[in-house]
């Protein structure tokens, strides 16, 4: 089956975040993918069992175990500086807005079939798309139901000592920064993709440092051990530590957020 016929069987959207796994590897130069390379790496580097009978380098369905993967090769940009505009608040990437406003084509990378195990499918994606940046001209990956947006070089350092125990959460969950008359703030974007509440720090007089660790280390606990937050209740990364957790309306994302006090 062609990949197009797929998506229009299975009327796969961006929107149905609860059983795909979407992002679009941004490319330099289009039409770079070299679908035999991406395989191969995924052989031999990831260990990794891949059906690839239908095939090419323009659209690919694979099978990897039970999952459907899903390459689509668009030889032309993103439309509407949909990318550019969340590179602008990205900051690990520095003249982000300016280099993927170069980017000429690109690839959308899905797995079609995930809502069964959230860490396993996420690390199998993050397999995929490293191999696919590592075999294509490519600039970054952007992920748009996270709102992330982030460079190749930093994608692929994040993945370095990459397992169950320790994951890749920059590549993962966008972690938001404000500084709002001297207080800052923290928020995450993506925690409900693994069914999880989002989480904010409102106000703290700590620094964007500070916050950036906490609020990571409590998002890697949360996820890794499938651990459920609940108003009322306090959270702490050491014995001694207590952190109020509190549930309300988000300052900064749509929805209820937890609140954690630090």
């Amino acid at each position: 089956m062609g990949l197009f016929g797929f998506f229009k069987k299975n009327r796969i959207t961006e929107k149905d975040t609860k059983s795909i796994i979407l992002g679009m590897i941004l490319l330099e130069e289009p039409n770079s993918f070299d679908l035999k390379g991406t395989v191969t790496e995924l052989r031999k580097k990831w260990h990794l069992k891949v059906d690839d009978t239908d095939a090419d380098d323009k659209a690919a369905i694979l099978k990897i175990n039970d999952y459907t993967i899903a390459i689509a090769n668009m030889g032309v940009s993103i439309p509407e500086n949909e990318v550019e505009s969340a590179a602008a608040y990205n900051y690990f990437w520095k003249n982000g807005v300016e280099e993927t406003s170069k980017h000429k084509g690109h690839i959308l990378l899905t797995i079609t079939n995930a809502g069964k195990n959230a860490i396993k499918e996420n690390l199998l994606y993050t397999k995929l798309a490293s191999s696919v940046m590592n075999n294509s001209k490519s600039l970054g990956i952007y992920i748009g139901g996270r709102t992330l947006v982030l460079k190749k070089e930093f994608y692929q350092e994040n993945i370095k000592m990459m397992s169950e125990q320790d994951l890749p959460l920059y590549n993962w969950i966008y972690f938001g920064l404000r500084d709002e008359n001297g207080k800052k703030s923290i928020y995450t974007y993506g925690l409900k993709d693994f069914g999880k509440k989002e989480m904010e720090i409102i106000d703290s007089k700590n620094s964007f440092e500070e916050l950036n660790e906490m609020m990571f280390n409590l998002t890697h606990y949360v996820i890794s051990y499938n651990v459920k937050l609940n108003d009322g209740e306090t959270i702490g990364i050491s014995a001694d530590q207590k952190l109020k957790i509190s549930e309300s309306k988000g300052k900064f994302i749509d929805g209820n957020t937890l609140k954690i006090a630090y």
